[in-house]
């Protein structure tokens, strides 16, 4: 039923920060998420959410992900693998520039959860550009000199 209302939530107004999920959330050391640096256009990315809940309390963890050629944010539901919530976004199957993504955790006494969040509980959206490896090490070599 939540997960219903964000997906409502965000196709109601298509590529506007209005378009995400209204907080404030529950602010929980329970659902975290530390965002890569990096992110190359030629490599596949794991997505990782690590949420501190016992399996039997979560109803479902999902991805809303973004790239520049969408409109809307797509939900992907997320797998637990070792220990985390895990989705691979893999640019060579879907071709972006740069990505956009937050999460949410949804628990079957119908909490929500949503990572990452601001001081506020409001969503921070997670934004990418994904790099070409070589120009990425190059420009890093240059720094160092």
């Amino acid at each position: 039923m939540n997960s219903l209302l964000l997906i409502f939530l965000l196709n109601q107004i298509p590529d506007s920060a209005a378009a995400i999920p209204k907080g404030p959330f529950p602010i929980s050391p329970k659902v975290f998420h530390h965002p890569a640096k990096v992110v190359f256009n030629t490599r596949p990315y794991e997505i990782d959410l690590f949420v501190d809940f016992h399996e039997k309390e979560i109803e479902s963890a999902s991805l809303f992900l973004k790239t520049e050629a969408m409109h809307n944010y797509t939900e992907y539901p997320l797998q637990k693998v070792r220990a985390r919530y895990r989705h691979r976004f893999d640019p060579n199957k879907t071709p972006a520039k740069t990505i956009s993504y937050f999460f949410v955790v949804t628990l079957k006494d119908h909490s929500v959860f949503a990572a990452p969040l601001n001081a506020n509980g409001n969503i921070i959206i997670v934004e990418r550009t994904l790099e070409d490896p070589a120009e990425y090490f190059r420009r890093r070599l240059a720094q160092r000199r």
